[in-house]
């Protein structure tokens, strides 16, 4: 048997309902601040940004990002998250260890003294003149 349910009663349970909802703010319908503030807030905290991301200037970063923005005509809901992403693209693009350059001497195989040759190549096929074979990596060295 179903029971009637008195409309004024259900309307009270879902105004309670939104009322609860609201209180509860999710982040898709959050205030933020205006871009002036999140701005400023974003430059009164450069200490933390240098922190984070150690391998970046922070300064010069901030300052390209609101130059692309302006260059762009482009406006973001949350700066700072905008910043972050910005930092972690520039933090990846700096080459974190210098790689070592080698430069390779080929060699004959041969004991016909022929001269050697230096390269920055490692996969160079080079053929000597004087014994006419090919000539092999015979050492690597740090340019």
């Amino acid at each position: 048997m179903a029971r009637k349910i008195d409309i004024e009663i259900l309307l009270e349970r879902i105004e309670a309902l939104e009322s609860r909802l609201d209180k509860l703010d999710p982040v898709s319908k959050r205030k933020l601040p205006s871009k002036k503030d999140q701005i400023s807030d974003i430059k009164n905290n450069l200490d933390e940004w240098a922190q984070k991301f150690p391998s970046v200037d922070i300064e010069f970063e901030l300052l390209k990002m609101l130059d692309w923005l302006q260059a762009n005509q482009k406006r973001k809901k949350d700066y700072k998250a905008f910043f972050r992403n910005w930092l972690r693209k520039a933090s990846n693009s700096i080459e974190k260890e210098v790689q070592d350059v080698y430069r390779y001497i080929y060699g004959c195989s041969t004991d016909q003294n022929c001269k050697h040759q230096e390269s920055e190549y490692k996969d160079m096929v080079i053929f000597c003149n004087k014994c006419n074979s090919q000539k092999k990596i015979i050492k690597s060295v740090r340019a």
